[in-house]
């Protein structure tokens, strides 16, 4: 097994097993939530103005503000299938309980695939370039 042949089987894998769905497998919403209208593009947290932090396309256009990065992270967790529209909990505990839930499951899957490759390739040390063009090919973000 090659590189190629080991990010492809993890993709497969991943992607028939599900990976758990953010915010829906992590949070509950009630009434208190913001509507945020969202271009429908890959997006990325940009500089820090006044404790606000943009919410840009990589082409660099400013698509929001998020109030703080909490609420930064939870805009690009939620953005993995590229909505035009996503609902932000009013709750900041409730948003940072979902985000730490979220990073919990998506540090499990780090870990696996670590392991995993260690396994296969004892000798590379490459690991980190694995995880990252597998969460790229599956539109994942660990922030």
């Amino acid at each position: 097994m090659n590189d190629k042949e080991f990010i492809n089987s993890w993709v497969s894998k991943l992607a028939s097993d599900g990976i758990k769905i953010f915010p829906a497998d992590f949070i509950s919403l009630n009434n208190n939530y913001t509507e945020i209208r969202l271009p429908g593009k890959t997006l990325l947290i940009g500089e820090e103005f006044f404790g606000r932090y943009e919410i840009i396309t990589p082409d660099g256009n400013l698509v929001f503000y998020a109030n703080n990065y909490a609420n930064a992270k939870f805009i690009l967790y939620a953005n993995r299938y590229t909505p035009e529209l996503i609902l932000v909990p009013s709750d900041e505990t409730q948003i940072k309980k979902a985000i730490q839930a979220y990073e919990l499951h998506l540090d499990s899957i780090i870990k696996e695939i670590e392991t995993d490759y260690k396994k296969y390739f004892p000798e590379e040390k490459n690991s980190k370039s694995i995880v990252n063009e597998i969460f790229r090919q599956l539109n994942l973000v660990r922030v």
